[in-house]
């Protein structure tokens, strides 16, 4: 137990030598100044308000991030001497990066950087970026961002942009495996790329994957105050795709499968293959990303050990035309088809039991911006989907409840066809008028259908003795078919006073087709510096967010209707009659809301250390939730649910160079809510047996988490990167023999702590003309238990066992070098 914190001290000790020599050098005249001014139409205009980024060459690490003040101006002092270029970032303009140029101990170092509208030609050349805690389009609202270049250089447990997001404090994978986003339900989230929706319109989950080549930067920003952003009540995800270049260039990538322990089978293979380059020069740009995922994610509990299997062929196709100095054109096509066998099969659901999960389908998007004036930017996006899902068991026997396991197959078979249209027209405008304001405008228009069929079996519940304690038989197939229009119209205004306060305000209005109502959505937020060139920020603000009400809520009449008999212990005697239950709509429904407000502290240290604490609280209201009324004989759907999470987090960077680099993020939790939302029941994994409705902890609150992750240069080209994680394990329920609740919901105790440490160890290799980079990743270094499943019923032997734990495993790497 105490291996784990004493690598945690090793590794400060690794990483900190040089914190002290740069506190040192900022006391000493060893350090050099940097003055930069940021321009646009050709040095004419001085720019305020723009994001500058200092960063140390080679490898772009960003050592210091400020905005520029009244004259365009930012300073950077006491800088170590070494070479360095700077980074202008700010909304309406191309991202700029200067030169390199060299910063001597005693000068001042003095940059010109002249930056252009988002309608003049771009500068294709890709740069991967290691962002800091502050880095952010969002210069107001709380953010966190990894750049895509971790899916190359951590070791993730998978391939892909999910699998990254765990590394942020602010997110977990729950028990499902599904995301949960700052203390949230998964549908409670929203996924974009560029101002296109990407969640499941039927469900609200997230149903898309994308290449790993393909991921430039995900960011997730907790409820951001700017009003394009909108159907959601807990956090944006949003995600940027890599562009085509000016040089034609082809790599393979992830070539080497993953293990399992003892090199006995593949646990994971996830090869890809990426071409980029230019049609027309500095003109059409291409980038095309394949590829192909299996990963097999064995339950240890189940004998022989069999494996959640997920088989996928991910395809991205990026063209981005620059029709002239005053218009861009861009657009990609993203194409998922995914199986994944055992969707949710643990120790007490064998193989027989769990469903089967099926997904194919295609999303394309059409991003034009157009330049109505220097100052003035039109863009319009234009976004369509249509993917097919099935989900369904292996045979046709009735599903079975007991203490010990399941049994039987599981009871429903779905299909859903689902289509979707967006367009989103925006106008943006620079004025100023006793400051600087940045005012966009716009509306977002997105048509969805879903058309469905859903047919369940009986199940049963059995006690240890495998009397009969319930039977519940459905109605036969049931047709779905909805369809809505959601319209919204937003306005926001990002308002510079002076050189240290910017203001956002936004308002956004939402009509919701499925209950009919229009929903109001005020927001405000300020960033003050509180110390010079931007060493302290304090952000924060307050606004009401509104969920997007998914398609198949509508739907909830439509489907099976039930009717449920309980025995006696002899398993032959009705406790009663037979109570049958319809589907109805209790009431009228209202769209699930949030009010959130958060503050935050950006603290920054010489320039290798990077601090940030915030808070978050956010109370949830009208949230879909099913409760059985058996005196009405009615399984009822209301918009009555509540929640409530409180987060507190600190965060710690040090960045010692292109290649020393450690980020240490500790969050304190709290979340609650209504356990029976609608999701849980009817979403793409149905859930036969609905209880009673409690108000207790959410099923992934996590109290205490520690996140530890960083890339360390090593003699001879190696580069280690660990990721540590601690975290309070989830709260779990206890169930009798009917499968009734026992006591109150998630208070009957807590899954064990998970206490992991993966790692990737690799460097680049030559052979003749061929460069490649190659390593090890291992997985679960100390073969932590950190069981994931618990048997939660009082009748049974085991009750309070956990099982199923985190599987140790060794991965190769082997691909292009970076």
């Amino acid at each position: 137990m105490t291996t784990i914190p004493l690598l945690l001290f090793a590794l400060a000790a690794v990483a900190l030598p040089g914190a002290g020599r740069a506190a040192q050098d900022t006391r000493t005249s060893t350090s050099g100044r940097v003055v930069a001014t940021v321009t646009t139409l050709e040095g004419t205009v001085q720019l305020p308000g723009t994001q500058v980024d200092l960063r140390e060459q080679p490898g772009g690490t960003v050592l210091a991030t400020t905005l520029s003040d009244g004259n365009g101006q930012v300073s950077f002092p006491d800088v170590p001497p070494g070479r360095y270029t700077i980074t202008a970032i700010r909304a309406g303009f191309i991202d700029s990066s200067s030169t390199e140029f060299s910063v001597r101990a005693g000068q001042v170092t003095n940059i010109l950087l002249d930056v252009q509208l988002t309608f003049s030609v771009p500068t294709v050349d890709v740069v991967a970026k290691s962002p800091s805690p502050t880095d952010s389009v969002q210069p107001v609202s709380m953010s966190d961002m990894l750049d895509g270049s971790l899916l190359d250089s951590s070791p993730l447990e998978g391939d892909d942009f999910q699998s990254l997001m765990p590394m942020l404090p602010g997110v977990v994978r729950g028990p499902d495996g599904r995301l949960r986003v700052k203390g949230g339900q998964p549908t409670q989230a929203a996924l974009q790329v560029s101002s296109a929706s990407l969640n499941d319109p039927s469900t609200g989950d997230f149903d898309l994957e994308l290449p790993a080549p393909s991921v430039e930067s995900v960011e997730v920003l907790a409820n951001p105050f700017a009003a394009e952003y909108g159907r959601f009540s807990t956090s944006v995800t949003q995600i940027r795709t890599r562009r085509g270049t000016n040089e034609w260039e082809v790599k393979p990538g992830n070539l080497a499968p993953r293990f399992r322990k003892g090199l006995t089978a593949i646990r994971g293979f996830e090869p890809r293959f990426s071409i980029r380059g230019p049609i027309r020069r500095d003109r059409i740009f291409l980038a095309q990303d394949f590829q192909f995922r299996y990963v097999g994610t064995p339950v240890k509990s189940l004998p022989d050990e069999p494996e959640i299997e997920l088989t996928s062929f991910d395809s991205f196709t990026r063209i981005d035309t620059v029709v002239s100095a005053r218009h861009t054109l861009g657009g990609g096509v993203i194409i998922f088809p995914r199986e994944i066998d055992g969707a949710t099969m643990n120790t007490f659901r064998p193989p027989d039991v769990a469903p089967d999960f099926r997904q194919e389908g295609w999303s394309a998007g059409l991003l034009d911006r157009f330049a109505l004036s220097p100052s003035l930017v039109l863009e319009t996006t234009l976004a369509g989907r249509r993917f097919e899902i099935e989900v369904g068991p292996d045979g046709e026997s009735p599903l079975i409840y007991a203490p010990q396991t399941e049994s039987g197959n599981y009871f429903n078979v779905q299909e859903r066809d689902v289509r979707s249209l967006q367009w989103v027209e925006s106008i943006s405008l620079i004025h100023n008028w006793r400051g600087e304001h940045v005012v966009k405008v716009g509306t977002d228009l997105q048509w969805a259908r879903y058309e469905g069929e859903s047919l369940s079996r009986p199940v049963e519940v059995r006690r240890l003795d495998g009397s009969l304690a319930e039977r519940t038989e459905f109605a036969g197939a049931t047709v779905q078919e909805v369809a809505g229009t959601e319209f919204s119209v937003f306005a926001q205004d990002r308002w510079r006073l002076g050189s240290r306060i910017t203001l956002e305000l936004g308002l956004r209005m939402d009509r919701d087709p499925i209950v009919k109502r229009y929903n109001w959505s005020p927001r405000a937020g300020a960033a003050v510096t509180v110390l010079p060139e931007g060493r302290a920020i304090i952000r924060g603000g307050f606004g009401k967010f509104v969920q997007r009400t998914a398609l198949n809520v509508e739907a909830f009449p439509s489907f099976e209707s039930r009717v449920v008999s309980r025995f006696g212990p002899d398993g032959i005697t009705p406790l009663g009659p037979a109570v049958a239950f319809d589907n109805v709509i209790a009431g009228s429904l209202r769209t699930p809301e949030a009010y959130v407000g958060n503050v935050e502290l950006n603290q920054r240290f010489g320039r290798r250390l990077l601090f940030k604490l915030g808070f978050l609280r956010r109370t949830g209201s009208h949230e879909y939730i099913v409760v059985p009324s058996p005196a009405d004989g009615e399984l009822q759907l209301s918009s009555t649910g509540t929640s409530g999470y409180r987060e507190l987090e600190a965060t710690t960077r040090y960045l010692g160079g292109a290649r020393r680099d450690l980020t240490v993020s500790y969050v304190w939790a709290r979340g609650t809510a209504d356990l029976n939302n609608y999701d849980s029941f009817f979403g793409n994994i149905q859930n036969p047996l609905v209880r009673e409705n409690q108000n207790n902890l959410s099923p992934t609150d996590v109290r205490h988490r520690v996140i530890v992750r960083g890339n360390f240069g090593l003699p001879g080209q190696w580069d280690f990167a660990p990721v540590l994680e601690l975290r309070s394990g989830f709260p779990w329920s206890a169930v009798d023999e009917y499968q009734d609740f026992v006591g109150e919901r998630s208070r009957a105790g807590r899954l064990p702590r998970v206490q992991t440490l993966d790692f990737q160890l690799s460097r680049p290799w030559q052979f003749r003309k061929y460069r490649f980079r190659a390593g090890l990743k291992v997985y679960n270094v100390f073969g932590s238990f950190a069981g994931r499943d618990i048997q939660n019923n009082v009748t049974a032997p085991d009750f309070g066992t956990a099982y199923n734990p985190i599987e140790r495993s060794i991965g190769f790497v082997f691909g292009s070098a970076r």
